[in-house]
């Protein structure tokens, strides 16, 4: 089974061909806001390389958020017409379960993180269950602990606090696991968070926490395993705020705000009607 993984989540893209045992390309690279501009052309290249061709896809995954607004609609629409295109199943993965299931092997309890602007994050907790295959391989099983959380620094250390005992504590043990913060998290977000929690967590740096669409794609493998493929026509962005939109001051009176007309003026003509029309409607 061949997949093709697509993560344009936020600056940074990762992209993937691989199969269940082989990893056969894999691009990750600071895409800045060129996502549209830069993601068919390394499409395009790494099916090239790997002397692969897009009716060989048999599987279309992709990042489906939180992340950057834009971002997140050129994987996904992307991958939406790919997968119609080709008439082949497509799988989204959220963005925080990529981030998180890069650190599966940490013990305990992961929380993984992006930027959200507004000086909030995005933000959920997971742990792994580790078990063996028939072939003597370990299979890791994510477990969601929260739902997706858009939280101040300050206000998701004292939900990690809150849920720590609910989630992991003994009856008659206070001793809680470290939690493991990983993601794209810049230093003013990381020093709250730790002024909060102190020695009750630890971070992944940039490096480590860079997201890698080939653990998209062995996610959304498992998704297709357990026959939980996405309905392409139902299938959208994970998100959890919406977009700043502001309004234009040029067209601010042609939308009902304050006008700089005479009180007693009245418009001119169809012309200018049509622009009012046209405004309202766009």
């Amino acid at each position: 089974m061949l997949l093709l993984a697509l993560d344009t989540s936020t600056r940074q893209a990762s992209l993937a061909l691989c199969t269940e045992d082989e990893l056969l390309g894999e691009y990750t690279w600071h895409v800045g806001n060129n996502h549209s501009v830069e993601l068919l052309k390394r499409i395009q290249r790494i099916t090239a390389e790997c002397n692969s061709t897009m009716k060989d896809i048999d599987v279309v995954a992709v990042a489906t958020g939180p992340g950057s607004f834009n971002g997140v609609r050129v994987a996904l629409s992307t991958a939406k017409a790919l997968a119609f295109a080709l008439q082949k199943p497509i799988v989204g993965v959220s963005t925080l379960d990529i981030i998180a299931a890069q650190q599966q092997h940490w013990p305990g309890p992961i929380c993984s993180i992006l930027e959200a602007g507004r000086s909030e994050l995005y933000a959920a907790c997971y742990t792994f269950d580790k078990t063996h295959d028939t072939n003597g391989g370990i299979i890791y099983r994510m477990r969601q602990l929260s739902d997706y959380l858009l939280r101040s620094p300050q206000l998701l250390a004292n939900y990690l606090w809150e849920q720590a005992d609910t989630w992991f504590g003994l009856p008659g043990k206070r001793e809680l696991p470290l939690f493991l913060l990983c993601g794209e998290i810049n230093p003013a977000s990381r020093q709250a968070l730790y002024a909060h929690m102190q020695e009750k967590c630890v971070f992944v740096n940039s490096v480590q926490a860079a997201r890698r669409a080939s653990v998209l794609a062995m996610l959304a493998l498992q998704q297709v395993r357990d026959g939980k493929e996405d309905n392409l026509m139902l299938l959208e962005p994970l998100y959890l705020r919406r977009p700043s939109i502001t309004t234009s001051t040029r067209k601010q009176p042609l939308l009902g705000g304050t006008s700089n007309r005479p009180a007693d003026h009245s418009p001119a003509g169809p012309c200018e009607t049509e622009r009012e029309e046209g405004a309202l409607r766009h």
